[in-house]
């Protein structure tokens, strides 16, 4: 029988990486004023892009849409399609399809029925604050994580007809880890995209570089992981998800291999009020 799904992250869940590493862009404020000759240092435009992803957060949750989520897990698939809304800034979901078999009606009055009441519950709920991650149950303002990470110059290319300008992330060796997941992030490194013509984060590729360990390698041991998710304009000026991919390959108690990996699609996005 459908139920609401618990997600991995908090509501916005869908911008919840974005959300991130639009905090680590640069370690010093400042507004991007004037048009440069080139790309700014990404200490420069941190005012402007946060300020930007809280605004493409905001026009979100205005938004009703679907995701196709597919997962791995040790080779075997399981897919199924989500209806997406929110409450007061609260995610609520509802399954109202399957990859490998057909959906009763019974099982999708029971996942409208559950996501329906969560709506409710929600409702009564103060709204989800703004400018906070949320991932694997710990909450981070954008401040917090902000020097996390440091950037290199920007590299000019053009996709999909527009100039971005591509900042290389790589961990800050002066941060320190404060939870698990924090402890994996300051193992990575990628690329952050970001569209010249209006500051908006608009691709993240992030990727694991060396092992991670928990309990000196006893409770477990991350050996890859890597995420990648694509922002695309969704009318209005707002960026909004388009695809998102995560996968990770670890050992767990020495002994059990693991490997999951994670893909989901965003579309069917429509102002509706529920």
């Amino acid at each position: 029988m459908p139920r609401y799904k618990k997600r991995f992250c908090s509501p916005s869940s869908c911008l919840a990486v974005p959300a991130l590493l639009a905090a680590l862009l640069g370690s010093a404020g400042g507004a991007f004023g004037a048009a440069a000759p080139g790309p700014p240092p990404a200490e420069r435009i941190k005012a402007q892009l946060i300020d930007n992803f809280l605004q493409d957060q905001q026009a979100l949750q205005g938004y009703m849409h679907r995701e196709h989520v597919t997962i791995e897990k040790d080779g075997a698939r399981e897919g199924h399609t989500l209806r997406v809304w929110y409450v007061h800034g609260h995610e609520i979901n509802e399954t109202i399809a399957h990859d490998d078999f057909p959906i009763s009606a019974g099982e999708l009055a029971a996942g409208q029925k559950s996501a329906l009441k969560h709506a409710a519950e929600a409702a009564q709920k103060p709204p989800a604050p703004a400018g906070m991650l949320v991932f694997g149950g710990h909450a981070y303002p954008f401040s917090k994580l902000a020097n996390d990470f440091v950037y290199g110059p920007a590299e000019v290319r053009t996709w999909n007809g527009r100039t971005i300008w591509v900042y290389a992330a790589t961990p800050n060796p002066r941060a320190e880890s404060r939870s698990r997941e924090e402890k994996l992030l300051l193992h990575t490194a990628g690329e952050v995209w970001v569209d010249a013509g209006d500051l908006h984060i608009i691709r993240i590729s992030m990727h694991l570089t060396s092992p991670v360990k928990y309990g000196f390698g006893v409770l477990a041991t991350v050996h890859s992981a890597a995420l990648n998710l694509v922002l695309d304009p969704g009318g209005a000026g707002a960026w909004l998800p388009q695809e998102a991919d995560f996968n990770v390959q670890a050992t767990v108690l020495l002994l059990k291999s693991i490997s999951r990996a994670k893909r989901t699609t965003y579309s069917d996005y429509r102002v509706e009020a529920r």
